[in-house]
């Protein structure tokens, strides 16, 4: 039997750091359990991030350990906010577990991945649409 004090949810783990590499880019960066417990705040800091102007996101995944449907819908709704445009928000997973998270549910199709930070800075510039 699961001790109940173990099994706790400490949401005080979860943070969401910015960094603006460039001009119209934002690098959010996620740690801890993107679920039911963090997901709007999330997709909070990516609506915020357009409206004070960022064309581009990397949403930086490297350090979530866990990924339900309540945080793919936060990042829906950065892409949705983002509006059409190829490229214009990608995720760092270099995750094999959490990658196949975004292959069971297709949203590999809709989600632009890369390994590294570095890999979704260099994909593209703003010039042609991409980050």
């Amino acid at each position: 039997m699961r001790d109940l004090e173990s099994s706790a949810i400490d949401v005080t783990d979860f943070r969401v750091e910015e960094d603006q590499p460039r001009a119209g880019v934002v690098v959010v960066s996620v740690h801890g359990d993107l679920d039911l417990y963090s997901a709007d705040e999330l997709g909070d800091r990516l609506v915020d991030a357009v409206e004070r102007g960022a064309a581009s996101l990397v949403v930086d995944l490297s350090g979530v350990a866990f990924v339900d449907s309540q945080g793919l819908g936060a990042l829906l709704r950065g892409t949705r906010r983002l509006g059409a445009g190829e490229g214009r928000l990608r995720l760092v997973v270099p995750a094999p577990e959490i990658r196949r998270v975004f292959e069971i549910t297709s949203l590999d199709q809709v989600f632009p991945m890369d390994d590294t930070r570095e890999q979704a800075l260099a994909h593209g510039t703003p010039e042609n649409g991409l980050i």
